[in-house]
């Protein structure tokens, strides 16, 4: 096994304003460099205090829904203790760990289902 593991490391800037961003091909350029075979574990993690991974369907408005949702469950307000930074700065902290930050899919040929 000449890759039994292998390792690449994105640097991402997403601006100043929450944003979804479509890692797919990116992972798929991983996989077709790395994992000949078909199959492995592609493990996937964020370093960031306030980053955090989601697996959804991107383009059909699903992005879109998430962001409204957890502008609705977690509101940018007065209301955290973490308040360095902008106002309501403090959720940024919580709502990564309402997400995930890291996630580990499995890879069985392909990263898309359909």
């Amino acid at each position: 096994m000449p890759h039994a593991f292998a390792t690449s490391v994105l640097h991402i800037t997403t601006g100043t304003t929450e944003t979804i961003t479509d890692l797919t091909a990116e992972c798929e350029q991983f996989l077709t460099r790395n994992a000949a075979s078909g199959d492995g574990l592609l493990n996937i993690f964020v370093p960031h205090a306030t980053a955090g991974i989601a697996i959804l369907e991107t383009g059909s408005g699903s992005d879109d829904d998430l962001l409204a949702t957890l502008h609705t469950l977690l509101p940018a307000d007065s209301r955290w203790q973490h308040r360095h930074g902008s106002p309501g700065h403090g959720r940024d902290h919580v709502l990564r760990d309402c997400k995930s930050f890291g996630v580990t899919p499995d890879h069985g040929g392909c990263i898309d289902d359909q």
